[in-house]
């Protein structure tokens, strides 16, 4: 990994560090670059110089660089809230001007934001960096210091601490203090909660509450093979799973899936919504697909959950053509993403229609998950175990062998039928409800021939195929 000293010593005039944490960055980037004289700006406080202490007034961000040929050689230059004021012309033309003196002279500017914005004028001059969020250790010294300085009984329980992992040095100090105000310990559940604050202010991505396992009937071999996946995050000797691809038709307990499968593994639910990403502006579709997946790296452990995938990158083939690349390379940002990130995370896409998924990633994004299964209709005992949960949901008491009157129905259509006979009557319930499998026997069909050679199925039970041949699927 190159670090900042090694960019420092090759000469690299202009380097842009993206950080919330400018001060903390300063600080530490300072540190690593010994010998160096360290200034900084920002409109309010001025030019400062950090061994001396002096300021010199600058509330014009030409200010400070038109001051570089004052300081001494071997020097750097933060600079803060730059974001704000590098698109004006003369911003541009001045960095241009000095880039040679800085490279000459051994002094740097360096731009600390939270956000990139670079002119193109100035994209191949300026080298991107990104700060790290606290490590592990740097969180529990703070937890450290804070019981020290409040003489505290109260010992740093490293598990609790671990949660705020993702979180700044600041946001993390008011998770620990918040939790110890209200549960007079350094508790887990407040810090993670805490954490989770950065999903709901990003308006990126949804959080949802996990369901208990209870609230899903059947698959047994896909709750089975979630269970087992747990110990991968438990033991540091096993490989980290990374998620799988649920392949079925609308209604057959895809989405509730992904809602048990936070619940089994004890982590938040995070819904990446790909579409709502999309925007008009050039540019800015790929920059926020970036920053959800940074962000879900940042808070990890989680389980992310893709609702149908194949909708969300639907024309990624015509992309060049109708959306100027914008979808094709959202994209590849995901799947890269999905390839090299190395945080703890479960993935959990689901899919409706397996060839329009197919037709977009040619298999490249099945390859990124760990497993594909076929979530198929329930069987009799499924079914009668969903019509059970439905009873304890609504406070009902419909005969279980109602269920045996439901072939070729899913779970959301035994939801839907229990409302309706609630008001209308048990008969009319039945002759109301119109199973999706009678619309798309053919598709449903095909579906499950395609699970046969290339999925593995999450239902437990034997189905039958359109020739009535009974396929064993345990």
């Amino acid at each position: 990994m190159v670090q900042f000293k090694d960019y420092l010593s090759a000469g690299y005039p202009l380097l842009w560090v993206t950080t919330y944490e400018e001060e903390r960055a300063i600080s530490n980037l300072s540190k690593e670059a010994d010998g160096y004289n360290i200034f900084s700006w920002d409109i309010v406080a001025g030019l400062r110089d950090h061994q001396s202490e002096q300021i010199r007034q600058a509330p014009d961000p030409l200010a400070p660089l038109q001051a570089i040929p004052t300081l001494p050689e071997s020097s750097i230059l933060f600079l803060k809230d730059f974001h704000r004021f590098i698109e004006s012309i003369e911003i541009i033309r001045t960095i241009k001007h000095f880039v040679p003196v800085l490279k000459a002279t051994d002094r740097h500017l360096v731009f600390v934001s939270p956000i990139v914005n670079i002119p193109i004028e100035l994209e191949k001059d300026i080298t991107l960096l990104d700060f790290p969020l606290p490590t592990i250790q740097e969180l529990i010294d703070t937890a450290s210091r804070i019981v020290s300085e409040n003489e505290l009984p109260i010992e740093v329980d490293e598990k609790a601490i671990s949660a705020g992992k993702g979180l700044t040095l600041h946001e993390a100090e008011n998770a620990m203090a918040l939790s110890l105000v209200k549960e007079k310990t350094f508790s887990k559940k407040v810090i993670e909660n805490e954490k989770l604050q950065a999903i709901r202010k990003s308006g990126l991505m949804e959080l949802y509450e996990p369901v208990p396992e209870s609230e899903l009937g059947g698959l047994e071999p896909l709750k089975r093979y979630i269970k087992n996946r747990k110990r991968g995050f438990e033991d540091n000797r096993l490989p980290t799973p990374k998620g799988i691809l649920l392949v079925g038709l609308p209604g057959a307990g895809k989405s509730l899936t992904a809602k048990v499968t936070a619940s089994v593994l004890d982590f938040p639910l995070i819904r990446l919504d790909i579409a709502s990403l999309k925007s008009s502006l050039v540019g800015e579709s790929e920059a926020k697909m970036r920053q959800a997946l940074a962000l879900i790296d940042a808070v990890s452990p989680c389980v992310v959950w893709i609702d149908e995938i194949e909708k969300a990158l639907g024309g990624v083939q015509s992309s060049n053509r109708t959306d100027g690349g914008t979808t094709s390379a959202m994209f590849g940002y995901l799947l890269t993403w999905m390839q090299e990130s190395t945080s703890p995370k479960y993935i959990i896409a689901t899919c409706n229609d397996i060839d329009d998924l197919l037709t977009i990633s040619q298999g490249a994004l099945l390859r990124r998950f760990d497993d594909v299964f076929f979530v198929d209709l329930p069987s009799k005992e499924e079914r009668r175990e969903i019509l059970a949960i439905m009873n304890r949901k609504y406070g009902t008491n419909f005969d279980l062998s109602l269920a045996d009157r439901m072939d070729g129905w899913t779970g959301a259509e035994i939801e839907k039928f229990v409302i309706s006979a609630i008001y209308d009557g048990v008969d009319e319930a039945f002759a109301n409800i119109k199973p999706i499998y009678l619309q798309n026997r053919e598709k449903i069909e095909k579906a499950r021939e395609w699970a046969r050679y290339n999925a593995r199925f999450a239902n437990g039970s034997e189905q039958k195929s359109q020739s009535g041949r009974k396929i064993k699927l345990n």
